[in-house]
């Protein structure tokens, strides 16, 4: 039993370390995205707003809900000796002389009250219209939540994608390197052989430091490329996590269904149709002030009076009744008020208008720069299948000493660029995908590929 309880701690440990790294080892997109979703500093924050916004909604409801108030006091007033001239004494008639003998022994006056007040919010026109700007203004933060998950998701997969060029570049420099080790062993062994002069080794020594250097450049940037990623999804800096490259490249035209584009899904967009909504309520808060409150209030009072400290007999003043308010004259105050409401409102209308402008804008120029990069990478395509093949065939005749060093060295060269100019085409075509997804609001789809 005790072997039990003393493993419970660190199986609760492990439960929680597998539960918290959802994400490790090889991950596609996906599951960054669905793990960023989650656990994201920023979508943790903007959670915690809509929260906030909720319970602001809340608590301007509850000015329309009954409101009580407990009051009590206990006032100990020192009136010190009270001297009693005999002139007054000579001025009453005797009968009331034991009275001012009462009176000059008084030297302290106690009280005490207790009451509760209760008061009800009958009408109230400001009090409706701020009902219904709290809870559009509640929409507008969940619409500024999706907001955040794009604008998370949109940087998480551009450095996806990003680091997906550079290890792709890594993978063509370590088949270079591993292949151009095996020409130089085999040229080193010409070379002790009177069969190939020193310079052509060398030149080949030198091609093989320069591809070391360029690897190790790139190990390091992928490497900080990774942190960043994590740091941006929300997890654990001792993750472990590697891009799948062959995900990014294998799906690229996958995505040429996108539906037609509509502003009215972009989330910016939804985003200034929502303010423009609360504008409109502003401008009835604003005008809604000559209106007037109405309220009803209740007052229960309980009060006692004596000249010592014992306090008895409480007598109740209870008192009910409605109390209107309105404004008479501000001095042009409301007015200006609701001159300044219709001003954003107007404001807000220009920046709709010039944005629906913007984002077609931007779908259709996303559009056509990802099928430009899409009709490219099928050029580019065919070009390193090409270089390939010259550079295998180079190798093979160089091993049977039908080309020379150079030759094998130059074709080496138009490999490794003709690959990198292939692997930033994919990316191209998935920065392009990003860009239009994201301008017809559809980037959160970036989960599930479903663009339809």
């Amino acid at each position: 039993m005790k072997r039990i309880t003393k493993l419970l701690p660190a199986m609760l440990a492990c439960l929680y370390i597998s539960q918290s790294c959802a994400v490790f080892g090889q991950a596609k997109l996906q599951d960054i995205i669905e793990y960023a979703l989650v656990h994201s500093h920023d979508v943790k924050k903007s959670n915690l707003q809509s929260q906030e916004m909720t319970y602001m909604r809340k608590e301007t409801a509850a000015h329309g809900l009954p409101q009580v108030d407990l009051t009590g006091t206990y006032t100990d007033m020192m009136l010190g000796k009270i001297e009693i001239p005999e002139s007054v004494y000579a001025m009453v008639e005797p009968r009331y002389a034991p009275l001012l003998d009462q009176i000059s022994k008084i030297d302290a006056l106690y009280s005490a009250s207790a009451g509760v007040q209760i008061t009800q919010l009958i009408y109230s026109q400001s009090y409706l219209t701020g009902l219904k700007t709290m809870k559009k203004t509640e929409e507008l933060y969940n619409l500024l939540k999706t907001k955040t998950e794009e604008d998370i998701l949109e940087e998480i997969a551009g450095v996806y994608y990003q680091t997906s060029a550079l290890m792709m570049q890594l993978s063509t420099v370590n088949k270079s390197l591993s292949n151009l080790k095996e020409i130089h062993r085999i040229a080193d062994l010409n070379y002790r052989n009177d069969l190939l002069k020193e310079s052509s080794v060398n030149r080949l020594k030198v091609t093989i430091t320069n591809l070391e250097v360029n690897q190790e450049t790139l190990e390091n940037v992928i490497g900080v490329q990774i942190n960043y990623l994590k740091a941006l999804a929300g997890m654990p800096a001792d993750t472990t996590i590697t891009v799948d490259t062959i995900s990014v490249v294998t799906g690229v035209a996958d995505i040429n269904n996108i539906s037609a584009f509509s502003t009215e899904e972009v989330p910016s967009y939804q985003l200034l149709k929502k303010q423009d909504e609360i504008n409109d309520l502003q401008i009835k808060s604003a005008k809604s002030k000559y209106i007037p409150n109405i309220a009803a209030f209740g007052k229960f009072n309980f009060s006692s009076y004596n000249t010592s400290p014992g306090l008895d007999q409480f007598k109740n003043r209870n008192t009910i009744g409605l109390q209107l308010s309105m404004p008479v004259f501000t001095s042009g105050i409301n007015s200006s008020k609701v001159r300044q409401a219709m001003l954003k409102k107007s404001q807000n209308e220009e920046t709709m208008l010039k944005t629906r402008d913007l984002l077609a804008v931007g779908y259709y120029n996303a559009q056509s720069e990802y099928n430009s990069a899409l009709r490219l990478l099928n050029v580019q395509k065919e070009n390193r299948e090409l270089a390939l093949k010259v550079y295998n065939q180079t190798s093979l005749q160089y091993n049977e000493g039908m080309a020379s060093m150079a030759d094998v060295l130059n074709v080496n060269s138009d490999f490794l660029q003709a690959d990198n100019s292939y692997n930033q085409q994919v990316i191209k075509c998935r920065m392009s995908e990003i860009k239009m997804l994201k301008s017809s609001g559809k980037l959160r789809q970036l989960v599930n590929k479903n663009y339809k």
